[in-house]
């Protein structure tokens, strides 16, 4: 049985409307589907839309042509109060709240339920407790939200997005600003909040590798359409990853699953080894422009082995130390190789 659909498009045309001059189209003919308990993220290069797709899914900017879909009813025909209720959206930008602590910002997520003067009843409070609980914010709560971190900040933002109980969440690149490590924190934090609360949660977002990791789907935007919607691993083997950003000045290499800069190969090597320093010795080598073949079908073949607790690579006659003496040494040996080569 398939999840529940909350949010639909139809025939969608997303772009913007000029006095005196044709619509500029960025999308057309949009058909997608964000189901119940599923976290999509929307990918695509600067400048092909995503944050366009993002205002008009939230109904901050009307359609050029087609229909936005929210649980069955269209966009257009909900009320402001209605569509809060139902919907959820966190943005990039820093929101300028002075010293109100954190759980007086995750409170406002409730404005659709209260009346004209914010007043909070018991089943708000009791949703804004439930929404920092669910964010993991418990003791960021007093504090000013000045005085917090860009990530702690962002994890606020989502907290009061939760708080207005919303079947949908879009969020607008809410990864940018943070470190590698937040970044990870918050896939996995929308992640588990999409599957454990069932709701359907679009991110639009440039953290390639962490969305082929984390996503349940991809929603793929290339530079004029049009939009690609699948699993991760499907979009990678049907090569539609690699053309949404063959513009982008690099290549997406689906055997690694890593971006490469153009022509920046400088030839093959084997590797032999087990563990972390295999692991890490592929990634030195890719990163050196070299692809990483199993044994036997490249040459120089390197192997990793531990002495005494510590990584140790074997190339031919040959033991280095430490991984910048691998990178060092393969040049010359790869020209030595291909001087012994028959022809060579």
């Amino acid at each position: 049985m398939r999840e529940t659909a909350m949010l639909t498009t139809r025939a969608l045309t997303i772009g913007y409307q000029r006095p005196k001059h044709p619509p500029s189209i960025v999308a057309a003919d949009m058909d997608l589907t964000l189901r119940a308990g599923a976290f999509v993220c929307l990918l695509g290069p600067n400048g092909a839309g995503k944050s366009t797709l993002i205002r008009t899914l939230a109904g901050m900017q009307a359609p050029l042509a087609g229909t936005v879909l929210l649980g069955g009813e269209a966009l257009a025909a909900l009320s402001a109060r209605a569509l809060a209720q139902r919907m959820s959206l966190v943005l990039t930008q820093r929101v300028a709240v002075g010293m109100m602590p954190a759980a007086a910002l995750v409170a406002l997520g409730r404005h659709p339920y209260t009346d004209w003067a914010g007043r909070l009843r018991a089943e708000d409070e009791a949703a804004v407790a439930r929404a920092i609980a669910d964010v993991g914010i418990e003791s960021l709560a007093h504090r000013p939200v000045c005085e917090l971190s860009d990530g702690e900040r962002q994890k606020v933002m989502i907290a009061r997005a939760l708080a207005q109980e919303p079947r949908v969440m879009l969020l607008d690149e809410a990864t940018a600003f943070l470190d590698l490590p937040r970044r990870v924190e918050l896939m996995h934090l929308l992640r588990r909040l999409a599957h454990d609360g069932g709701r359907a949660i679009l991110l639009s977002t440039h953290d390639l590798d962490l969305a082929l990791r984390c996503a349940d789907r991809l929603w793929l935007l290339p530079p004029g359409g049009p939009v690609r919607d699948g699993v991760p691993e499907d979009l990678v083997l049907c090569d539609a990853f690699a053309a949404a950003f063959a513009d982008a000045g690099a290549q997406f290499d689906k055997g690694s699953g890593a971006f490469t800069l153009a022509g920046a190969r400088r030839g093959t090597a084997a590797l032999r080894g087990d563990g972390v320093p295999a692991l890490w010795t592929c990634r030195a080598l890719e990163r050196a422009g070299y692809r990483v073949l199993p044994r036997g079908m490249a040459e120089p073949l390197i192997e990793v082995r531990e002495e005494g607790g510590r990584p140790v690579w074997q190339i031919h006659e040959e033991t280095c130390r430490s991984l910048e003496e691998v990178l060092a040494l393969l040049p010359r040996l790869c020209s030595t190789l291909c001087e012994e080569a028959p022809g060579g």
